[in-house]
């Protein structure tokens, strides 16, 4: 038999298509495509019934190509309006009409996922035949266009900035959702001004997309939005959070001038102030800076310009009112909460109270348009302040922007509070006598006393208010320890599980959605461990997933956990680096916990915290990781961060509140001694640049070598000396200095012109595997060899273009995975390389590449060593009596690994002393074929085998 819905052939008497997978046995309707691929038109109309009669459509609201808008009642919900959105594939082709269907869901898997109170919630989705039902909440209101149109004139600048206000608020929230999603659609059309609440509410994100592949070379030709409000980056397929900024300029500018952009050709706006000259200079500023055609000369985040906007409202209009922010506190003015006599609500789990003001009556006829008052500070209130619960008073301010028949009162807290020299404290009226005649001095002098008598009173009253009412107020409230801030266009902070970093492997909308699902249902885990379960499948390498899946196992066993923070890079142009410390660190904790070494059933947590591309972001991280040890004991430590210049950022912090960071791979010498609380596994550069310096000259027969090398970077600058000083040491060596900065090209291939014209005879790169890919991709003819050390074996750095010359490389490292086959001693490998293997490559079926699948790498193999080394530490503080250790217990028994507490790890034996750094590490050499295959040299320097 033939699918009636893609005309596949099937086996008779099965219920769903082997193709396509719909119901056969479903009844076909009006509504089923023929075999010709002809989709029927809706027939639902008013009266229609869905959902076994649940739902009864009251009315079509709108048809377009994709879809029909219906309004109906829920009848489980006594009679509820809700807004249901039905799929309508007019394509032929049955694959576009199976893209039609994806896009569809993907709106909806969006829509679940978004959880603010300006955005109707999804309440429910399902099938019925060959169409697709989203259910919403129904906004009852009027939008932006058809406000216009009942005007007949341009909206005023106070109720468009107030509207921009909440829009920028949703769109705030949005860009912070991981992935970020984008509207891409944002119009008149899609922003309904709610009767009830008179707040700006957006709607339709039929195109919207969650960013999952950053930068990917992918075409987004289905997410063009509207010609007049899409920006121009967004008709080349590509958009960001940045995108919506100037759609919703667009928006603003065509309701305060009612030019309508589809009228006129893309990407021009006519100056607001020469279609309506009541609008202000800075309202036009605002909008010429959103319009801008180059994204990167716009606001660069809604929080930037929701705060110009709301800035403009105070100084203008005056008025905080309905400007508050429903993102925890990240846009806007958390002291703009509006506060009414009569009701106060929740805006949901997720958002702080908020204060919701009643509405006030607007005119039934057309309001005339007012000139814009010059702008200075608004008159007093005509009566006595509204004392609120917490004693600061409450100012009635204007009326707020109305469309619908409500009513009540406003009221705001005071924008600033008074200066003392600004007070200008007015007697009672009934203390104003009329002057005296000039002869009556003594009556003009009880006056002059009975007036400083009341100066004295106010002033005694504004002390006390200032230094004992002010004194009690509330603290500000610490951002929390577990979350993320995104910070030009990257997740930067900590996650529990309850936001995905990595989004950009093909597992990423899974982790994102598991991500949601563990935030919203903590007590219930099930989905969120399926959504990881699928993501692990579809990606069996993400160690990201496997640590959240292990987490949540963790958490919900019922029995006692330690927890670590995994400090690195999971995102930026460091990413591979992280997700080898990633996979280095899961291996560890899947092996303590499978195996049971810690004592009393102990198991282990990992936390995941990000810094990104940049160093500056490190700070704001520790300062997390210190505010997670104020409020979850189970924390013990951190191992991270793998570059030194990363680790050097965060040891200050850090150490003032006593918490051990042991890192896996920075190796600058300044890091010796650079806190009691800083330990690392790998050793100093000094270790690595006398053995890459003895050969450089034994092995490499360089007599003059040019030193590559950045003097602004901890590692590179002290990598560079180590080498130099050990070259130097006989008057045979020569030292030609050739200074370059980290990730410009432009110095590296300077400072390759100048080194050619020299008689060297090696160039020694003190640096990281993305600059020496530059000097590999531009060296001239012949055989000169580069070296360098450790932070050149980070192979997915390296540009297709050095591959050329890849065999010309040698370097320095602490790791290789097949070290112990060639010191011989396979037979006493560690468990790691099975338990790789089995975690990342499980059906035998990955190939390696960069993430390591078969074959662990450098970074992933000290990160085991480090994970490893924090737990044994901590386990020896169980064993001591400590039944909770802390991160100071911690700091102690690292010092204690040495001697009979050597620890035999995979890079080596792992040794402590009292300077943080390792004792004997063994370092090693390696070098690359002339196929491009990386050798490991048979000696080493340092101790690889633990003593007996």
């Amino acid at each position: 038999m033939k699918c009636p819905y893609c005309s596949a052939e099937t086996r008779d008497n099965v219920r769903f298509c082997g193709n396509c997978g719909k119901n056969l046995s479903a009844p076909l309707t009006n509504n089923t495509p023929s075999n010709s691929g002809i989709t029927v038109s809706s027939s639902l109309s008013s009266g229609s019934r869905l959902q076994g009669g649940r739902y009864v459509v009251k009315k079509i609201l709108g048809q377009g190509g994709m879809g029909a808008a219906l309004l109906a009642t829920d009848i489980r919900l006594d009679g509820k309006l809700v807004v249901i959105k039905e799929l309508i594939s007019d394509n032929v082709d049955q694959d576009s009409r199976l893209e039609d269907v994806r896009n569809f869901k993907r709106e909806v898997s969006t829509l679940a996922h978004i959880d603010h109170p300006l955005v109707p919630n999804v309440t429910d989705h399902f099938q019925e035949g060959t169409r697709y039902f989203m259910v919403q909440e129904y906004v009852d209101g009027e939008n932006l266009e058809e406000h216009l149109n009942h005007l007949q004139r341009p909206m005023t600048e106070r109720e468009t900035l107030i509207c921009g206000s909440e829009v920028l608020d949703i769109l705030d929230y949005l860009s912070q959702l991981m992935p970020p999603i984008v509207h891409r659609d944002i119009k008149p059309a899609n922003i309904i001004i709610g009767t009830k609440d008179r707040r700006a509410h957006l709607v339709d994100f039929g195109i919207a997309r969650a960013d999952e592949i950053k930068n990917a070379q992918r075409k987004q030709t289905s997410a063009l939005g509207t010609p007049g409000y899409a920006p121009p980056e967004q008709y080349q397929g590509n958009a960001d959070p940045r995108s919506d900024l100037y759609a919703l300029a667009a928006t603003l500018h065509h309701v305060l001038t009612n030019r309508d952009p589809r009228n006129y050709p893309p990407f021009y706006y006519a100056a607001a102030r020469s279609l309506n000259a009541q609008l202000s200079p800075e309202i036009e500023g605002i909008l010429i800076k959103a319009l801008n055609n180059d994204i990167n000369q716009r606001f660069q985040s809604a929080a930037s310009m929701k705060q110009e906007i709301d800035l403009l409202l105070r100084q203008r209009f005056g008025l905080s009112g309905n400007i508050d922010t429903y993102t925890l506190g990240t846009s806007g003015n958390l002291g703009a909460t509006q506060a009414s006599t009569a009701q106060t609500q929740t805006s949901g789990p997720n958002y702080p109270p908020t204060q919701v003001a009643g509405p006030t009556p607007i005119p039934s006829t057309p309001l005339p348009v007012q000139p814009t008052p010059t702008p200075t500070p608004p008159p007093p209130p005509p009566h006595t302040p509204i004392p609120s619960h917490s004693g600061a008073s409450l100012t009635p301010v204007q009326p707020l922007p109305n469309f619908g028949p409500t009513s009540g009162s406003n009221y705001t807290y005071p924008i600033q509070p008074p200066q003392a020299s600004h007070m200008v404290v007015q007697p009672p009226p009934y203390l104003v006598q009329p002057p005296p005649a000039k002869k009556k001095r003594r009556g003009g002098l009880i006056f002059l006393i009975l007036l400083l008598v009341i100066l004295l009173i106010a002033s005694g009253i504004f002390v006390t208010n200032y230094y004992f009412v002010g004194a009690n107020k509330p603290k500000p409230v610490e951002a929390p320890a577990i979350g993320v801030t995104m910070i030009n266009g990257e997740p930067i902070g900590i996650s529990d599980g309850t936001v995905a970093l990595d989004t950009t492997l093909a597992d990423g909308s899974l982790k994102t959605q598991a991500a949601q699902q563990f935030k919203l249902h903590k007590d219930d885990t099930n989905e969120a461990t399926s959504l990881l379960n699928e993501a692990i499948t579809k990606n069996s390498n993400d160690a990201e997933a496997l640590i959240y899946k292990e987490n949540i196992r963790v958490i919900n066993s019922g029995t006692p956990y330690v927890t670590l923070v995994v400090a690195t890079m999971i995102s930026g142009d460091q990413l591979d680096t992280g997700r080898d410390d990633l996979q280095g660190a899961y291996v560890a904790q899947k092996e303590f916990n499978d195996s049971g070494r810690l004592s009393n059933g102990t198991l282990v947590r990992l936390l995941i915290a990000n810094s990104g591309s940049k160093t500056d972001n490190v700070v704001k991280v520790a300062q997390q990781i210190v505010r997670l040890q104020k409020t979850d004991p189970t924390f013990v430590g951190v191992m991270g961060w793998p570059y030194s210049g990363r680790t050097l950022a965060a040891i200050q912090t850090l150490s003032k509140s006593q918490i051990p960071m042991l890192s896996q791979t920075a190796s600058s010498d300044g890091l010796t001694n650079a806190s009691p609380y800083f330990f690392r596994v790998a050793p100093a550069n000094k270790q690595q640049g006398i053995q890459g310096a003895i050969y450089a000259e034994k092995n490499l027969h360089a007599k003059t070598t040019a030193l590559f090398y950045d003097p602004k970077d901890s590692y590179s600058q002290s990598l560079a000396q180590d080498f130099r000083q050990q070259f130097e040491g006989t008057d045979k060596n020569t030292i030609i200095n050739e200074q370059y900065t980290i990730g410009n090209q432009g110095s590296i291939n300077k400072a390759i012109q100048d080194a050619s014209t020299k008689n060297i005879d090696l160039i020694y790169f003190s640096g990281y595997a993305t600059d020496v890919s530059t000097v590999l991709s531009n060296l001239p003819p012949g055989k000169l060899p580069v070296m360098g050390g450790d932070a050149l074996y980070q192979l997915g750095g390296y540009q297709s273009s050095a591959k050329a010359n890849f065999s010309r490389l040698h370097f320095t490292a602490f790791a290789y995975p097949d070290e112990w086959d060639v010191f011989k001693y396979s037979a006493q490998k560690p468990a790691f390389f099975s338990e790789y293997s089995a975690a990342f490559n499980p059906d035998g079926q990955q190939g390696g590449g960069k993430y390591g699948f078969t074959r662990a790498a450098n970074d992933v193999i000290l990160s085991y060593d480090a994970t490893i080394t924090l737990l044994t530490a901590y386990n020896m503080a169980l064993n001591a009596g400590k039944k909770q250790p802390t991160p100071k217990d911690m700091r102690d028994y690292l010092l204690k690994i040495n001697g009979a507490n050597t620890i035999q790890g995979v890079s080596g034996q792992i040794s402590l002393g009292p300077n943080g750094d390792p004792i004997e590490k063994s370092i090693l050499v390696l070098y690359v074929d002339e196929i491009g295959r990386i050798h490991m040299e048979p000696a080493a320097l340092g101790r690889f085998l633990k003593q007996k």
